[in-house]
């Protein structure tokens, strides 16, 4: 057989290196005819809603390397129009459990308290506030969400994150991980929409056992691997590093799509959160540094706080690392009124903290050192805090338990992004400014959010680290209709546009018409397709003469259908005598 030719080898070489990538192109395309695998983009049309769009409710699997163990996690929907409109105000809230709102729901997060607020402000303008925070979630997570959310045409990306670096998913500290290097992660996420990798992934999975079932265990008590990540070792640096990475990237993607983003520092509970786990540093004399450390407890106990201090200044030069020393020197000091010393302890004991569930404050540190060199507006959450808590050390009067804020911790943290985005000047005039006195007043959270924000806390800290083991969680019986609309909710017996339905039932019943109208407009903002819920929600504003009335009359207005033409043409005869309504123009049906 002659030689091959220079040229028909070139060819001959060309053919051997890109035939593997056809072969796997032709099975690629293969397995996606064949309707394998699946993809999990993050938003998805709404069936009952054509020409509406929500977050997908699978979208935590985008993130399982085993799909067996996903979690029960998922986005609070907000349906909001596939094509955004010149007059609509869109932003997205990006963030873990509490841009999402934990315990208590959509309406007491960020996003539902600023979409009220905004909607209030801007009353010409069509406001969407659309979150797509999820609990246990950290910036691995927000990175991968940037590219969707830019398609959306933001006006402003608002961001809350930093608690989950370590422990949430894909987290170096988490069960959920996929590797400790940035790399591996970016790979993972990069791949995991291929079908043949999920054909590969499958094939891994199966030949491992079925994981134990913990369907009776909190998130908390199953999503940690490292229980141990002692400030300063490698662990912990690397959880720092990842943020940095990541923050960078998401912030620079917004950058240069010419998005503002608004960053909040994050705040977590100090005076009254003790350390999860303390560990002594290397090479110390655990015995002197025990003396001091019982004889400072002792002085605790009787009253004596000078004594303690003397005694926990001793423990904590000895070691520096045991995070308890350091808290219990800030119990001392809180005592002896030197508040401002008080809290740089406690400070130190929440970094020294080796269960990573709260960020240590290097994260605020690198947060604002990215944000100022990417161009972004730092809100200073954490200092809204400090300022409202008492003696200026954020506690139990704030937070419901580590890091959950209660009812007025969130409305802080949302009244600190709704005085970022006007003191930026953005999304227009801001004539229609509404003071924090008359924001409180109509926060859109019900008695039913608040009681079923209150049961999940106390489920939630029945289990570990909050205590040893599994502790039994139960309800009392209902007081009266609303605590059985909770109980009935929590328990799943309905859903939450079910329990509101109740609960509006249950207003109007009694004549309770304030209330009556927060549940309305609640249901108007989370249906916002829907006519009849914008025209009650309308109604009763008006009845309780609130005159956001007129923006929910307006969106009835462009979409009733001809069961709703006497309640407008009433509702709109009745506006116009307050000189609200004059430039509708009544419906065409």
């Amino acid at each position: 057989m002659p030689p091959l030719s220079r040229a028909r080898r070139r060819v001959f070489i060309v053919v051997i290196l890109v035939l593997p990538f056809l072969l796997l192109l032709v099975l690629e395309g293969g397995l996606r005819i064949a309707g394998f695998g699946e993809s999990y983009p993050l938003f998805v049309r709404v069936e009952s809603a054509p020409g509406y769009l929500r977050v997908n409710p699978d979208i935590v699997r985008r993130f399982m390397a085993d799909e067996r163990k996903t979690p029960d996690l998922w986005i609070r929907p907000v349906y909001f129009p596939r094509e955004k409109t010149p007059e609509t105000l869109r932003i997205f809230v990006q963030g873990g459990s509490t841009a999402e709102g934990y315990p208590y729901g959509y309406g007491a997060s960020p996003a539902g308290m600023l979409q009220q607020r905004l909607q209030c402000t801007f009353p010409e303008r069509k406001v969407e506030v659309i979150t797509t925070a999820m609990c246990a979630v950290n910036t691995y997570t927000l990175l991968d969400f940037t590219a969707e959310i830019i398609d959306q045409k933001p006006d402003a990306v608002l961001i809350y994150a930093g608690h989950n670096e370590y422990v949430g998913l894909l987290g170096v500290g988490s069960g959920f991980s996929v590797g400790l290097r940035r790399t591996a992660v970016l790979s993972f996420l990069w791949l995991r929409d291929l079908r043949i990798f999920q054909l590969l992934q499958g094939l891994a999975t199966a030949s491992r056992p079925e994981p134990e079932d913990r369907s009776n265990r909190t998130l908390m008590a199953t999503i940690v691997r490292e229980k141990k990540i002692p400030i300063g070792s490698s662990l912990h640096q690397r959880g720092l590093d990842q943020y940095r990475a990541n923050l960078r990237a998401i912030l620079a993607r917004y950058r240069k799509a010419g998005i503002p983003v608004f960053i909040g520092t994050v705040v977590s509970n100090e005076r009254d959160q003790p350390p999860f786990i303390s560990g002594h540093g290397e090479g110390i004399d655990t015995a002197a540094w025990s003396r001091h450390f019982d004889a400072g407890n002792r002085a605790l106990e009787t009253g004596d706080a000078l004594g303690a201090l003397r005694n926990f200044d001793a423990a904590v030069d000895i070691d520096d690392a045991h995070a308890e020393g350091h808290f219990l020197r800030g119990r001392a000091l809180d005592r002896l009124g030197r508040y401002h010393e008080a809290r740089a302890a406690y400070l130190a004991a929440k970094d020294r903290d080796e269960l990573r569930f709260r960020a240590p404050e290097a994260v605020n540190d690198i947060l604002r050192e990215v944000a100022a060199a990417q161009g972004a507006t730092v809100v200073e959450v954490q200092e809204a805090f400090v300022h409202a808590a008492r003696n200026g050390i954020v506690g139990q009067d704030l937070m419901l338990e580590h890091l959950h804020p209660n009812l007025r911790g969130y409305f802080l943290m949302a009244d600190a992004f709704y005085e970022g985005l006007r003191s930026e000047g953005l999304l227009g005039g801001w004539e229609g400014w509404i003071s924090p006195g008359q924001a409180w007043e109509e926060i859109p959270v019900t008695e039913v959010d608040r009681l079923y924000g209150e049961y999940r806390i106390r489920y939630l800290t029945s289990d570990w680290p909050f205590t040893k083991r599994k502790e039994p969680f139960r309800i009392g019986p209902a007081a009266d209709r609303v605590e059985r609309i909770a109980q009935e909710y929590y328990r799943g017996s309905h859903e939450w546009p079910d329990a509101m339905r109740k609960l509006l039932e249950h207003y109007r019943t009694t004549d309770d018409l304030a209330e009556a109208a927060r549940v309305a407009v609640l249901l108007a903002e989370a249906f916002p397709h829907e006519a009849e819920r914008q025209l009650v929600a309308a109604e009763l504003l008006h009845q309780t003469g609130r005159p956001e009335g007129r923006v929910y009359f307006g969106r009835a207005l462009r979409m009733a259908g001809p069961e709703q033409e006497a309640r407008l043409l009433a509702l709109q005869a009745d506006l116009r005598q307050v000189g609200v309504g004059e430039s509708e123009a009544r419906p065409e049906y």
